[in-house]
């Protein structure tokens, strides 16, 4: 006779940070006795409650187009039982203000382009269609 218990989560999966309409891969793995299975759960954004995610019993969930942000979580089970993995979010970002469009700029004047993003830690990297661009201040 073997006595054993529910699995252990040995790799939960990990945060995101993606934009709209893009793929994000979420990985799981459980360790334990007997036959292990896997399924995910998804809450919208920590509102709500949790539900079951269709046809989700593998190790890998890619989530596909993306629209809105959203919390993750891999129920690990055996004959005894389940574990559930740390919860993984899915970020959204998106720029909440884009610089104006085209502008006319007087040779040798300084010229200010202002964005914003839908999250605080986040790096801008700006670019100009041909030249580099000569200096930056956040």
């Amino acid at each position: 006779v073997y006595v054993y218990g529910p699995p252990n989560v040995k790799y939960h999966p990990m945060s995101h940070l993606t934009t709209v309409s893009m793929s994000v891969t979420l990985n799981c793995k459980g360790t334990g006795r007997g036959s292990i299975t896997y399924h995910w759960e998804t809450i919208n954004s920590g509102r709500g409650q949790w539900m079951s995610i269709s046809n989700s019993n593998t190790r890998r969930l890619v989530v596909r187009n993306l629209q809105e942000s959203q919390q993750y979580r891999c129920v690990v089970s055996n004959e005894a039982g389940g574990t559930r993995s740390n919860v993984a979010t899915v970020t959204i970002l998106r720029i909440t203000m884009q610089p104006n469009g085209a502008a006319t700029v007087i040779a040798l004047q300084d010229v200010t382009l202002t964005c914003s993003a839908s999250v605080d830690d986040v790096t801008y990297s700006w670019h100009r269609v041909s030249g580099s661009v000569p200096s930056i201040s956040r």
